[in-house]
């Protein structure tokens, strides 16, 4: 039975670049925000919904979602959240399961963000290990503003709605400290690789 290994860390963090040398490893990845980006593409189901709860308004000129709008509203509106939630979280679970399935390796990696923001400290039973990402808020702004549109005020709105450190340490198996260098980073995965892989050969 493939293992599941989750990976999370905060906005900036440098999930995605941990996520490709896993993978450069041979270990399959999921990753929620791909799935979260496919569910709100244009007439899906969840796209639907979403419309239905929120109205027209949420749309741009092209009929999308306007996703700065639609996180402006969430940040701001924990009803609005939770509704939010309510839609995609069982789709991304259900996509994620699926995926889950058909994978023959003796791990999978599944890259999900928001772990702590909606697990807390609790563990499905279905969950091997928990590595956690960690880095500098500074480096994480740096990251942030350099690879994408996100504003100063829209970084610290998505900082200031995510969980901190000391939280996700409280459920990490592992910590990867995104400090150093591409190599130094390299180290360290594949350090976590192959302690994992000698655990599920010892089982």
């Amino acid at each position: 039975m493939t293992r599941i290994v989750v990976l999370t860390g905060g906005i900036g963090a440098g999930k995605t670049t941990v996520e490709e040398i896993f993978s450069s490893l041979g270990v399959e990845t999921i990753d929620a925000d791909q799935i979260t980006n496919s569910l709100l593409e244009k007439n899906t189901k969840a796209y639907k919904k979403i419309v239905d709860a929120f109205g027209q308004s949420i749309l741009t000129r092209n009929e999308e979602i306007n996703r700065p709008k639609m996180r402006d509203i969430i940040f701001n509106n924990k009803l609005a959240k939770k509704k939010l939630e309510d839609i995609l979280h069982p789709q991304i679970r259900s996509v994620m399961n699926h995926k889950v399935k058909k994978f023959k390796g003796q791990y999978i990696l599944q890259v999900i963000p928001l772990w702590f923001e909606v697990y807390g400290e609790k563990r499905p039973s279905d969950i091997w290990k928990i590595i956690v990402v960690e880095t500098s808020t500074e480096c994480r702004k740096r990251r942030t503003l350099r690879r994408s549109k996100t504003d100063m005020d829209t970084f610290d709105l998505i900082l200031n709605n995510q969980a901190n450190d000391s939280e996700r340490r409280k459920i990490a198996d592992d910590i990867i400290f995104n400090h150093g260098t591409i190599e130094n980073l390299r180290l360290q995965v594949n350090s976590i690789h192959k302690r994992y892989i000698n655990c599920l050969r010892k089982t």
